[in-house]
């Protein structure tokens, strides 16, 4: 999500969070996993992506 569209109840991270920048590039479906601030491991699931600007300016292959 962009800033100020973030609600981590909800799941919707922020793209400016380092999680965030991390999904960037993902598809949905796609997970990746991270060790968290107390070293237990995280595992976040893309579900859906809502809008794609690479895609309206034609830049996907």
């Amino acid at each position: 999500m962009y800033p100020g569209e973030e609600d981590l109840d909800a799941g919707r991270i922020s793209v400016l969070t380092p999680v965030g920048a991390a999904l960037i590039g993902l598809s949905e479906g796609q997970s990746m996993e991270w060790l968290g601030p107390t070293g237990g491991r995280r595992k976040v699931t893309v579900q859906r992506v809502r809008f794609q600007p690479e895609r309206m300016a034609g830049l996907s292959t």
